[in-house]
């Protein structure tokens, strides 16, 4: 568990100051709010979030270490297909659920009130990746084990889903310009940051769209990739006071507070 931690601790913090520098280094847009005030507010949920996450892993190794957690229980164990087919598979299926409760974030009132913390953010880069409320975190950890007992997720799929999305999570938020023949092959195989930006652009039609995280094909599949119409560089909520989403303590009592409006699934579907 402590290794496993170090290693997401590892790529989280590499991921962070690569990103970072490539931003500064060749940004897609200025930063149209204080980077500094909304850096504190985003990696202190961090910290929060990364503190549950490691003590949730102690508690699921502790669990498999007593022979209490069904790992054989889903087909991908009873098949035993090998390594090198099983894992992409994993990988892939782990990224339709993680898309599956994306789009149910969306689609729930009371799931939005949590997930529009990530939506408030007023800019967009690396940080907005880890700018998530510690229920959300909850919930999709909640999501995720069901889908892994199901399933019968490897413990080493589901690490190296994890760390995929990590890494896949800062690249897809980072503020950064990607060359055009790249950028066109990525709209085809892994989410790129200029599909991302669509999805976090105030419209609703836009933040009702481009719910993946690592591969495309989900949103082509079932009809949620959308192509940028308008200026995205434009982001947040406009129901959110733009005050309370650059606060630390605004965003972690923003889902308690009078209800705002739902999601915009709720009420365009």
């Amino acid at each position: 568990v402590v290794t496993q931690n170090l290693l997401r601790s590892a790529f989280f913090f590499a991921g962070l100051f690569t990103l970072l520098s490539w931003e500064l280094a060749a940004p897609h847009h200025s930063p149209t709010v204080p980077r500094l005030r909304r850096w504190a507010a985003n990696l202190g949920l961090a910290a929060i979030n990364g503190g549950v996450v490691a003590g949730l892993c102690a508690a699921c190794y502790a669990i498999a270490v007593a022979g209490a957690l069904p790992w054989r229980a889903g087909p991908l164990e009873l098949l035993g297909p090998p390594l090198w087919v099983r894992l992409p598979v994993e990988i892939a299926l782990l990224d339709l659920v993680v898309y599956g409760l994306h789009r149910a974030y969306h689609r729930a009132p009371w799931l939005w009130r949590f997930h529009q913390v990530h939506h408030s953010d007023l800019d967009l880069d690396v940080t907005s990746a880890s700018r998530f409320h510690l229920g959300e975190v909850l919930v999709s950890a909640g999501g995720k084990f069901t889908a892994v007992m199901l399933l019968g997720i490897s413990p080493l799929g589901l690490v190296a889903f994890e760390t995929v999305m990590l890494l896949a999570a800062q690249f897809q938020h980072a503020n950064v310009r990607v060359r055009p023949a790249v950028e066109r092959l990525l709209w085809w195989t892994f989410v790129p940051p200029a599909m991302h930006r669509v999805h976090h652009h105030p419209a609703r039609a836009d933040t009702d769209s481009n719910f993946g995280t690592l591969l495309v094909c989900w949103d082509r599949l079932f009809g949620t990739l959308r192509r940028a119409e308008r200026d995205t560089a434009a982001f947040g909520l406009p129901e959110i006071d733009r005050a309370r989403a650059l606060r630390f303590g605004g965003l972690l009592v923003m889902p308690f507070r009078r209800a705002d409006p739902p999601g915009p699934s709720a009420t365009a579907r």
